[in-house]
């Protein structure tokens, strides 16, 4: 690992691409034995400006996804908030696409993340990420429970979309699901009210 994993102080900043969305310093501990951290700490986290009402729902639910180099996935934007960030030693190159009805609809975020950053994604912000570690496990703490009903509320765009400028790990090859590589572009994608989120 980098100086800049280890020992960082907690911090939350504000990404000016999108509106609502944070990234999270996470500081990570270690010694010969590996690391520790607190990837989310609520009494530490709110001072810090991480939105209380993420929790007004009280239907929390933490989800992690396994999957190995090259893997792409995404880009989707589900009917809930969501803090992401890697549970282990590994790396994603993380995206990120403003699918809400404003100003701000098609605006991209992205940047690699580690275990020591956490992201806060508001609903109707599509996330997507590819893998460029031998594997990883990608964590997900949302704000809802998953449910087959919620999936016509979904919001999708297409992570290769020119237009959107992300700059993916060696593309042409990248293992993607069959859906992921038939969302639409972002022209073709209609802007989500705010009253469906």
């Amino acid at each position: 690992m980098n100086d800049n994993f280890f020992e960082k102080e907690l911090k939350i900043t504000k990404i000016k691409e999108i509106p609502g969305m944070l990234m999270v310093d996470i500081p990570v501990h270690g010694d010969n034995r590996g690391w520790f951290k607190e990837n989310f700490q609520k009494a530490k986290m709110l001072p810090l400006g991480f939105p209380e009402d993420f929790f007004s729902e009280e239907k929390l639910q933490n989800n992690v996804s396994y999957s190995k180099k090259g893997v792409l996935r995404g880009l989707h934007a589900e009917p809930w908030d969501k803090y992401i960030s890697v549970a282990d030693n590994g790396k994603v190159m993380g995206a990120w696409v403003d699918l809400r009805e404003g100003d701000s609809f098609g605006h991209v975020f992205q940047t690699e993340i580690n275990a020591s950053v956490g992201i806060f994604v508001p609903r109707g912000v599509a996330n997507g990420f590819q893998v460029l570690s031998e594997n990883v496990s990608y964590s997900y703490l949302v704000n809802d429970y998953w449910a087959l009903e919620l999936k016509p509320k979904y919001a999708f765009v297409n992570y290769a979309d020119p237009t959107l400028g992300i700059k993916w790990e060696d593309v042409q090859n990248a293992e993607v699901s069959d859906a992921d590589k038939n969302h639409p572009l972002l022209v073709d994608v209609s802007p989500l009210k705010k009253e469906n989120l």
